[in-house]
């Protein structure tokens, strides 16, 4: 297997997504890569087995979202697996509050390992089903939702706008096909803009809000 990537190595792979970290980040994104060769030796992490394809396909088009958009508060990041794209977002910005939901246990080890190597402060890694934990998240909510690779039905959306804030986003990293389905077919939603990640085959971020329910009065 090829060595990992340094730190500038992963500058200039990162550069082709015109996404630019501090040091610091890249020395946790060096942390993280190596960590994630390791043990996908043992689980199944990620299909991709080169450091160099894991840089540009999980860290840089993860981080493309920060070209996009402003990161702050709290960040959701379901169905993480291997912590793409929330993890990888948390490094870049560091302020973020994050949480991660993952029913994997096997996954969810490593990430606690991830942010145990990289001492990162602000990260829950919860070992739920989605609908689980949104049934006891007590009035969580947060400024900016995300997930990836998962299947985007009507009753993931309605639980994904139960805790998203009225005025935040929710960002699906998806492709150009499935970004039209999802907007076709989806309720609840206000969809925003739809934005082509560079040097991708067609893979975008389509990004919404909840809309507003009203309530009836009662007389």
């Amino acid at each position: 297997m090829a060595a990992p990537l340094t730190a500038s190595e992963i500058a200039q792979e990162l550069a082709d997504y015109e996404v630019v970290v501090s040091e610091n980040a890249l020395g946790h994104l060096v942390t993280y890569q190596k960590l994630l060769l390791r043990w996908n030796r043992r689980i199944n992490l990620t299909a991709l087995c080169t450091p160099r394809r894991i840089v540009r396909q999980l860290f840089g088009e993860s981080l493309y979202l920060t070209r996009v958009l402003v990161l702050r508060g709290r960040l959701l990041d379901v169905g993480t697996g291997a912590g793409f794209p929330g993890l990888a977002l948390k490094m870049a910005v560091p302020s973020l509050d994050l949480t991660l939901i993952e029913a994997n246990r096997r996954k969810c080890a490593f990430l606690k390992e991830v942010v145990r190597a990289c001492g990162l402060v602000g990260v829950r890694v919860v070992s739920k089903r989605f609908h689980e934990w949104v049934a006891h998240a007590r009035g969580y909510v947060a400024d900016v939702s995300t997930t990836r690779a998962v299947d985007v039905s009507q009753s993931f959306l309605e639980l994904l706008a139960q805790v998203t804030a009225p005025d935040g986003r929710a960002v699906f990293y998806t492709t150009e096909t499935l970004a039209r389905r999802i907007r076709s077919t989806a309720r609840g939603w206000a969809w925003l803009e739809r934005v082509h990640i560079p040097n991708t085959n067609a893979h975008s971020l389509l990004m919404a809000r909840p809309r507003r329910i009203a309530i009836p009065s009662i007389r």
